[in-house]
């Protein structure tokens, strides 16, 4: 799967959390005071079990991109593993809460507290015992969770009982740890691929996890060079010793390289710079060239420590060693920000979040590379006459991704004050015949010699000039892509692009999902035609799967019990209670529509996704539990509704601070080493979760005046707004924003503040 399947996961953990709560507050007579702990020991005992069966069911069933068939039974089989799984937890984190009474405050926050270390300490267990080992350690953790619950139990529990089951618990989490420790090197549930993805079934030479990626090395088919495999599906080539030193030119057999290296045969007098160096392609081309030295920046410390400079230092030369070569594992904008070096070019070959991939397959990702905030960043830092080279995926019937590349060069040019009628002496585009096309943009304009060596080159390479720099006369070439061309020459890009049948415009910080390219409105169409989509806007297909899924379940298993055994609970008080239930569901869709919104928009800021989700997550539920620990004394001095408008009111304001101040500071900070942009984030982050964690506290107890049904409600309720709003915070990001996303979450806590009843016991 893909990392943006993130919010399908945060969608069934809440499920799990949601039927668990209202199965507790249905069936009372089971779920008595007396049984919680030992019942929470067997569920948390359970979910240890469970994790092992949902780690096979992944990965036995992975998703496919070939067909949409394929994938809906496997959707439904991984939500079916996975929810079965969360929801085990879920009943024990339910009873807990459900018997806190008195101390709901206090447990809630251990539970939040408990959940951002977890989120901190996943990026460690990735490391150690790579992902299929880090999940079997999550389930020793519940395991210990289950001692714990068994050893604290009492009631009708005997000492025997209590500390037998203890024993069983803590024998089955040091099996666990000691499964997952070999884990590695074991592969007893299998190594993590997908046949329909690059690797396939080909022979794994190394393999190394690390929190944000599976690497993998493998043979080639041609004795000269070897595949490095990111996550499977993206790769890069690592070449030889005698291509590196003594044929260089080698690698230019594949087309691909004749593109992407083009760039290099009109400037190689100043210093060049690659994002996403991967293996060393492009760096070996430069060399070739004569450009005097070569900045690499790499996201993936274990392509550059353990396998280019390590393992396979001596295959290949030991390529990032040589003096003309430096190297460094860092983020492409965050290094660029930092760099006070002018560059002679700036290159990114298929640099997709990182990596490679097919068509469509990360429709939903965002990428902060290819915006075009990014690119007034890279045009900044290119000596005069500088050129950006950016190779990317071309198709000639529908050139609609290219275009958007096209149109991010054009905005951040006329940003920089180049007239529209001067766009076309700033571009060249060039393709091979397998689909790479490759653009060069000049931060000042190319020369009638730089349009004529370009032309001699592209001929002796065998490559198909798009566009060709008008030095002179501003009309079409034979053989130009007509749409390309049309678009250059048009007096406004944005007008041309307003009347195409799919959305090409130019990304931004704010809305960096360059693969996406619906039209709003045009969103929903994608379930009318599943067969036509089987790459292109795969993702999208699949979110309003999800979505759907989702809303069944959650009124299946959520609403309809609650409406079948509770309804009674809300026959008396009826207006008050509903404006409860009410308070619920802003609560529940307010806090995932911030949460994931600050996920999506801190990606830039922190430089990868596993770094925004853990460091946004682990914040925001620290200070949420934090916030729901301290607000006795504010709900004990103001009142319950009090105590909500003042803080939600004080939430809408940081909010709303933070939609026009966050991209200043990220633009500011972004320079910054990791290290200081994640207590940076933290802070940030922690402000609004402390707001947003008082909240709760104050509906349970006000639900709570009213009648045990009510709090059931309210907690299913909350649980399935986080359900759904995991979905929609996702569908609005990619249409409109983060700001959208974020904004829409204020309005929706400050409706939750105007509905808190105004009247009720102790308010």
């Amino acid at each position: 799967m893909y990392y943006h399947f993130a919010y399908m996961v945060i969608s069934i953990a809440m499920l799990g959390l949601s039927i668990s709560g209202v199965g507790i507050y249905l069936f009372p007579s089971f779920f008595c005071r007396r049984r919680t702990s030992l019942l929470a020991a067997l569920f948390m005992l359970v979910f240890a079990l469970l994790v092992l069966w949902t780690l096979r069911t992944a990965l036995a069933n992975p998703i496919s991109l070939s067909t949409w068939r394929a994938n809906l039974g496997r959707l439904g089989l991984l939500y079916l593993s996975a929810g079965l799984t969360m929801l085990a937890p879920g009943f024990a984190i339910s009873l807990a809460i459900a018997n806190a009474r008195e101390r709901i405050g206090q447990v809630y926050a251990f539970d939040l507290g408990g959940a951002s270390f977890g989120c901190i300490l996943i990026i460690p267990a990735i490391s150690a015992f790579g992902g299929p080992g880090a999940l079997v350690a999550c389930a020793g953790v519940a395991a210990i969770a289950a001692c714990l619950f068994a050893l604290s139990s009492g009631g009708d529990s005997s000492p025997r009982t209590r500390y037998g089951f203890g024993v069983i618990a803590a024998a089955t989490a040091a099996v666990l740890f000691v499964l997952a420790a070999g884990e590695n090197s074991a592969g007893r549930f299998g190594l993590a691929r997908n046949s329909e993805k690059f690797l396939g079934n080909r022979k794994v030479l190394f393999e190394k996890w690390n929190s944000f990626s599976q690497i993998t090395v493998a043979p080639a088919g041609a004795p000269d060079h070897l595949w490095i495999f990111i996550d499977a599906d993206a790769a890069t080539r690592l070449w030889s010793a005698d291509v590196a030193k003594r044929h260089a030119s080698e690698p230019r057999r594949y087309s691909e390289v004749r593109a992407s290296s083009l760039v290099y045969a009109l400037r190689h007098e100043h210093p060049a710079l690659i994002i996403g160096p991967g293996g060393g392609t492009d760096v070996i081309a430069a060399l070739d060239h004569g450009v005097p030295k070569v900045v690499g920046v790499e996201v993936n410390p274990i392509i550059v420590e353990d396998i280019v400079r390590g393992r396979y230092a001596d295959y290949d030369g030991d390529l990032y060693r040589d003096p003309r070569v430096h190297v460094v594992v860092d983020e492409g904008r965050s290094f660029i920000r930092r760099s006070g070096e002018d560059y002679g070019s700036i290159q990114a070959t298929l640099v997709d979040t990182w990596a490679a991939s097919s068509s469509g397959a990360f429709t939903l990702s965002e990428n902060n590379i290819y915006t075009v905030d990014a690119f007034e960043e890279f045009l900044a830092h290119l000596a005069p006459g500088g050129i950006i080279a950016i190779t990317r995926w071309y198709d000639a019937s529908n050139p609609k991704e290219f275009l958007r590349l096209v149109a991010l060069g054009r905005l951040a040019l006329e940003r920089r004050g180049v007239p529209s009628t001067e766009i076309v002496r700033h571009f060249a585009l060039v393709a091979d015949e397998e689909r790479h096309g490759t653009m060069l943009l000049n931060r000042d304009a190319f020369t009638a010699e730089d349009a004529a060596r370009l032309r001699q080159v592209a001929s002796e390479r065998g490559l198909h000039l798009l566009f060709a720099p008008q030095v002179d006369v501003g009309v079409a070439a034979a053989g130009e892509d007509v749409v390309l061309g049309a678009y250059l020459r048009a007096s406004s890009g944005t007008d041309f692009l307003g009347k195409l049948p799919y959305d090409a415009s130019p990304t931004t910080d704010d809305r960096p999902f360059f693969f996406y390219s619906l039209r709003p409105m045009d969103m929903l169409s994608v379930l009318g035609r599943l067969k036509d989509i089987e790459k292109d806007n795969l993702g999208v297909a699949v979110l309003l799967v999800l979505l759907l899924l989702s809303s069944t379940l959650i009124l299946l298993l959520v609403v309809v019990p609650l409406a079948v055994f509770e309804r009674k609970a809300l026959r008396e008080d009826r207006t008050m209670k509903m404006r409860v239930l009410g308070y619920f569901l802003s609560l529940g869709m307010g806090f995932i529509l911030v949460e994931i919104g600050f996920m999506q928009k801190f990606v830039l800021f922190l430089g990868h996704p596993i770094y925004s989700l853990v460091v946004v997550l682990a914040s925001l539920l620290l200070a949420s539990g934090l916030g729901s620990a301290l607000s006795g004394a504010g709900l004990r001095r103001f009142g319950n509704q009090g105590y909500v408008r003042r803080a939600i009111v004080a939430l809408a304001a940081v909010l709303a601070l933070y939609a026009v101040l966050l991209s200043p500071l990220f633009h500011a900070f972004l320079g910054l080493p990791l290290g200081v942009r994640i207590p940076i984030a933290v802070v940030l982050v922690f402000i609004p979760g402390l707001l947003m964690g008082t909240l709760m506290p104050a509906g349970v107890r006000t639900a709570n005046e009213l009648g045990t049904g009510t709090v059931a409600w309210g907690w299913g309720l909350n649980g399935a707004a986080g359900v759904v709003g995991s979905v929609l915070a996702v569908t609005v990001s990619i249409n409109y924003g983060f700001n959208v996303a974020l904004a829409i979450g204020v309005l929706v806590y400050l409706a939750g503040m105007t509905l808190f009843p105004h009247r009720a016991q102790g308010a």
